[in-house]
């Protein structure tokens, strides 16, 4: 007898056997199917894939044969042969399926699916927990929670059924909101705002009438002292609602705007006390030159690096090995700070200099470490710190798996979001998810979370240019002109202050890996298929 396939029941976020399995039946986008060793089943596609899909929708209970014909010839005028066409189609479906999982009886057919191997009950069943570890306030595990029945989704629920799955279509959908949303609120009980603002800002984009998404943004913003994005973040919720619907904002949404409206907004945001330090990332690894170099350092350094790269893991870092007893740390993105004194001090999320001159101690023993996405000028400093890729060799302790270590090129935050996807998978599952990053499509959409917090960070004016050498390896002066329309030095110069070009060689440029898989994504869904074409002949 042929074995069954591989079976989960989610019980408090594990699998009901050791280690965890991932469910055999996936229907949160194109139907597949996973046989016992991990393998993906053929069903045959087409027609045969409709009946299980339709099956699988209406899971442990009988479903006519009028329904799965209507399904399956949906539109389309039915053929006299249909009734034996449709016995054709189990029949490929008992053959591919092992231990007999279609059942049937005079008119009717069921496909018997056991707790936890369909994709869709599994993401129901996560999210539960998810909402459940946010109200005991284990924030960080329901960040993982959240992240794992997200993963499961790979495109439109029961991708191919029409007016059959509409209801559940619909509830899928509804959840797939909620767990984004639940993912914001459990960043915000950390204390990552930006980690919360990033996901809520595609939510409110692709979902504008969803108020409490809205709300939800706006307290983010709110949070860091971003007061002017939280109010146009009002604005652009209530265009939309009036437009579209005709009403004006909820309760919730007005009272949060007016209080923001009544806030002092000559305030400012006051530095918070000593030994507010973050907790410092564990297992953090490399960057011994510049830990050494802020040894009994004093006056104002800056650090900078792309998004991602690590720049507050490190400024954490050196505050652990520095020896000051006072310690304040800072995310002074949208507010200015009131000047501490002396100790160490972390302004994290700076733009400029003008946010933070007036909160430098005078004090000449103390360390200022300013942390920024691009390079600072413009204010006297002691050091200036850019954080580049991870060298091999310090990649590859924070892991083994080849096709991590390639796709993440040195890039610590990649490398973690891929270790966080893969985590508490069977082997063969983390080879299937693992193969999928050597295409860059399947790269970007592996990285999609990390690659949002690129998004806004290359002005327009030089995006055409920055999407479009996202085609090439290196490239010199001439060719960024070519393909920029115009005289490229003064953008390429903007791209290497953020710190997402390099000059390995004089004369000879690159992007750098994960700022080039975020342009590329930016390319795929802006350029002309022509322009495309054009590009990587």
């Amino acid at each position: 007898m042929s074995s069954s396939p591989r079976i989960v029941c989610v019980m408090n976020g594990h699998s009901a056997h050791s280690p965890a399995l991932s469910p055999a039946f996936r229907v949160l986008g194109p139907l597949e199917v996973d046989g016992p060793d991990g393998t993906q089943i053929d069903v045959g596609g087409g027609k045969p894939a409709t009946v299980l899909a339709l099956l699988l929708l209406h899971r442990n209970a009988w479903v006519s044969t009028e329904q799965l014909i209507d399904a399956v010839w949906s539109g389309r005028d039915v053929p006299a042969s249909a009734q034996n066409n449709l016995k054709t189609y189990v029949w490929q479906l008992r053959r591919a399926l092992p231990d007999d999982r279609i059942e049937s009886r005079p008119g009717a057919y069921r496909v018997r699916v056991l707790s936890g191997e369909l994709d869709a009950d599994a993401a129901s069943a996560l999210g539960d927990e998810a909402r459940a570890l946010l109200a005991r306030g284990s924030a960080a595990e329901a960040v993982t929670v959240v992240r794992r029945a997200l993963d499961l989704w790979r495109g439109c629920p029961y991708d191919g059924l029409t007016d059959d799955a509409a209801s559940a279509v619909d509830r899928l959908t509804e959840l797939h909101r909620t767990l984004r949303e639940d993912l914001a609120d459990a960043h915000l009980a950390l204390g990552r705002p930006s980690e919360a603002i990033a996901v809520l800002r595609v939510l409110t984009d692709e979902e504008p009438l969803r108020e409490l998404a809205w709300a939800r943004l706006m307290a983010a913003y709110r949070l860091v002292g971003r007061r002017h994005d939280a109010l146009a973040a009002y604005q652009r919720a209530r265009t939309a609602l009036v437009r579209d619907l005709g009403i004006e904002p909820g309760a919730e949404l007005t009272a949060l705007h007016l209080e923001i409206l009544s806030e002092d907004t000559r305030r400012p945001v006051v530095a918070p006390v000593s030994s507010n330090l973050p907790p410092r990332v564990a297992g953090f690894v490399g960057r011994e030159p510049e830990l050494e170099s802020l040894r009994g350092a004093c006056g104002v350094v800056t650090i900078d690096g792309m998004p991602g790269i690590g720049k507050t893991a490190f400024a954490l870092e050196a505050a652990a090995l520095s020896g000051h007893e006072t310690q304040q740390y800072v995310d002074v993105r949208g507010g200015s700070v009131v000047a501490p004194t002396g100790g160490l001090l972390i302004l994290d999320n700076v733009d400029d200099f003008e946010q933070v001159r007036s909160a430098l101690p005078n004090d000449p023993a103390a360390l200022v470490l300013v942390i920024s996405r691009r390079r600072l000028a413009g204010l006297d400093r002691s050091g200036a710190i850019t954080l580049d890729l991870l060298a091999p060799r310090e990649a590859s302790e924070l892991t083994e798996v080849g096709q991590i270590l390639s796709a993440a090129g040195g890039h610590p935050g990649a490398i973690r979001h891929l270790i966080e996807r893969t985590r508490n998978r069977q082997p063969w599952t983390v080879a299937r998810m693992t193969a999928q990053l050597e295409d860059p499509t399947g790269r970007c959409h592996a990285l999609a979370e990390l690659l949002n917090r690129f998004d806004g960070l290359v002005e327009p004016a030089v995006q055409q240019l920055y999407r479009r050498i996202s085609t090439v390896g290196r490239f010199d002066l001439g060719q960024a002109a070519r393909m920029a329309g115009v005289e490229a030095e003064a953008m390429i110069d903007q791209l290497m202050d953020l710190n997402l070009v390099a000059e390995p060689a004089p004369g000879r440029f690159e992007l750098l890996p994960i700022a080039r898989d975020h342009a590329y994504r930016l390319l795929q869904a802006t350029e002309t298929r022509r322009v495309k074409a054009e590009l990587v002949a």
